[in-house]
């Protein structure tokens, strides 16, 4: 018996990263999963190699910034399943820009995907949890929502947003059962991380080497260490932690 035998989660951005291992790890763990991202392609390609191996999973193609799309992604893989037990919101964007070179649309563009997707997942699931006698929310965030990025304002100000958020609806839904959390990441070796050393003509040793280098732990995260940290706030064992925010980031903020 898994972790998460007999539970429901949905999961957004899940076809990449620490989404994808958030995914596998949770079927692994017995849970019935229903994850969306933009990637349809690669999105379809996960929900295949799941299924040959036996995995319960659904793929939903979604634009998770858009309130009905968000809300119909959420309120799918409950009617599928016939229950909800778990959200993960994890879908992110990244932009490089000062607050002096950021406009008004970037601003609105990436708010509506860090942000308000949360938001709106959540108040899909809330309700859906409720009926369940309760369930549990993870956000992840990151450690950028306490430390500066390079040319990240506005990736950090979301992430700190995320922070506020999981903290206000753990005291608002915590007589509901709903436990709310967050992951913090710091520096994971993802998809993402490997186009951008390819970008900058670094083999991936050296990008490695110099990701990790305001690290504790002279090395990079994985997706599947950060997916353990969500694992264990998503199942019982963590049944008296709400409204926190768990820091994976080999030792970088408490530096």
């Amino acid at each position: 018996m898994g972790r998460l035998s007999d539970k429901v989660a949905v999961i957004s951005g899940g076809a990449s990263g620490i989404g994808e291992a958030t995914v596998k790890l949770f079927i692994e763990e017995g849970a019935r999963v229903a994850f969306s991202d933009r990637d349809r392609q690669r999105g379809i390609a996960l929900s295949k190699e799941i299924k040959s191996r036996g995995g319960d999973v659904l793929f939903v193609e979604a634009k998770m910034e858009l309130e009905d799309q968000a809300i119909a992604f959420v309120q799918r893989g409950a009617d599928h399943y016939g229950q909800l037990d778990i959200l993960v919101n994890n879908v992110a964007i990244r932009m490089f820009q000062t607050v002096v070179e950021a406009s008004q649309e970037s601003w609105d563009t990436i708010l509506s995907v860090n942000v308000k997707s949360y938001a709106f997942c959540a108040k899909a699931a809330i309700p859906l949890m409720h009926a369940r006698g309760g369930g549990s929310i993870i956000n992840i965030a990151a450690n950028n929502a306490v430390i500066a990025g390079i040319n990240t304002v506005q990736y950090d100000t979301t992430k700190a947003a995320i922070t506020g958020l999981t903290r206000g609806m753990a005291r608002a839904h915590s007589i509901e059962g709903i436990r709310v959390n967050a992951v913090c990441p710091g520096p994971t070796y993802t998809p993402f991380h490997m186009k951008r050393a390819k970008t900058e003509g670094l083999n991936e040793e050296a990008f490695k080497e110099e990701f990790a280098r305001p690290l504790m732990i002279k090395r990079p995260g994985t997706p599947k260490e950060i997916a353990a940290c969500i694992l264990f706030l998503a199942s019982d064992e963590s049944s008296f932690v709400t409204g926190s925010c768990l820091f994976a980031d080999g030792g970088q903020t408490a530096m």
